[in-house]
This record gives C-alpha cells, structure tokens and sequence, in this order.
C-alpha cells in the first residue's frame, strides 16, 4: 500500500496504536519500533507512549525515557552501520506536508541529506550570515 493512502484510510496515530509484535524495545514512557514507512532498511522509530505534539510538553521523566530509547537504537544501528541520522519531527506536521501528528524520532542508518534534496546547498558570506544571526536574536531571543 502508498504510505499516503494508508494515511487517508487510517484516521488513528500509528504510534498510539503499536501492537506489542512491532514494538522493538519499550520503557514507561516510550517505545522504538521499526518505521512502517521507512527511508531505508533498519529505519528506527523513538516516539514518547502519550501523544504529545511538542517537546516542550513532555515531562522530564518522558524526555529522559525518550532519549534511553534513542541511544539504545543507535548503538544497535552503530553494530552495523557507521553512520545514523537523528531527524526530528514534532507539532503539527500535516501543516509542513509530513504525516502523523506525534512527536517521533527518525534513526536512519547510512541516509545522505542529499536524497531529500540538500544537493548544491551554498554556504553563506560571512558579513551575510553575522547580519543573519544579529536579526535572529533581534527577532527571536529577548534578552534582558
């Protein structure tokens, strides 16, 4: 089945819906699964066992779960692979063209930024990116 069909069909969060057979290794508060949808083969799945839409309402003891189920997947992937990518989605999703609505996090072995695009990118001049960094703080950090 395309993964974007599966989407319409189903209107339940997979990740809330985990049967106990595809559920790799489990804590109190999170889970590490396999993805259903992978990038490539060994693609692991951390996700906290509330559906939570962002980070910063999770509690600690949920983050620190999250977080032991991440490092327990890489050092299994490391067994196997050099490299492992750690993407992070989190919010609502749909609003930037991805998929579930509950925080989760992709452990992909051996993935090139490249394949989702990021050939060609240019780096920024200097004068350019301090001016950048200036107007960031300006715009997002208020210090007193």
């Amino acid at each position: 089945m395309i993964y974007e069909d599966y989407l319409k069909k189903n209107k339940v969060c997979p990740f809330c819906n985990l049967k106990s057979g595809e559920i790799i290794r489990r804590n109190k508060y999170a889970v590490l699964t396999l993805a259903q949808a992978p990038y490539c083969k060994n693609h692991l799945i951390v996700t906290c066992r509330h559906h939570h839409l962002r980070l910063n309402l999770m509690s600690a003891a949920e983050k620190k779960a999250v977080d032991d189920l991440i490092y327990y997947g890489m050092r299994k992937l490391h067994l196997k692979y050099k490299n492992v990518t750690v993407l992070y989605r989190e919010g609502n999703l749909k609003e930037v063209g991805k998929s579930i609505e509950h925080l989760h996090y992709h452990l992909i072995p051996e993935m090139r930024v490249g394949v989702f695009g990021m050939r060609g990118r240019k780096m920024i001049g200097d004068v350019r990116f301090g001016g950048m960094v200036r107007e960031f703080r300006e715009r997002f950090i208020k210090e007193r």
